[in-house]
């Protein structure tokens, strides 16, 4: 019996710093989900036509933002992905998002 309570006490043990980790959280996959799903709410992506910029800022623009995955639009500010307890810290220009370990955005 005592062993058995061990073994349980250890496994939450383990399992409570497995879930602070959250080591399957990807900081490419939450940076990538987080702007699909926040970025043009945000602020963080703009349509091309509301841009004011010559022809060659607006191309440097452009370029920058394919490079970094946006098609549609141009990548105003871009997000930062940190550890956190129990998920990942998502921080943009204008603030930040948590996402949970398991994947929920947290405004």
């Amino acid at each position: 019996m005592k062993t058995l309570k061990h073994v349980i006490k250890w496994f939450l043990i383990i399992a409570f710093f497995l879930l602070a980790w959250a080591p399957w959280l990807d900081n490419e996959k939450v940076h990538d989900m987080v702007l699909e799903e926040r970025g043009w709410r945000d602020g963080t992506i703009v349509p091309i036509e509301k841009v004011v910029a010559d022809e060659e800022a607006l191309k440097e623009m452009i370029e920058y933002s394919r490079a970094h995955g946006v098609e549609d639009g141009i990548l105003i500010c871009d997000y930062n992905v940190y550890w956190f307890p129990f998920g990942r810290w998502v921080a943009s220009c204008e603030g930040g998002y948590y996402v949970t370990f398991y994947g929920q955005i947290i405004p």
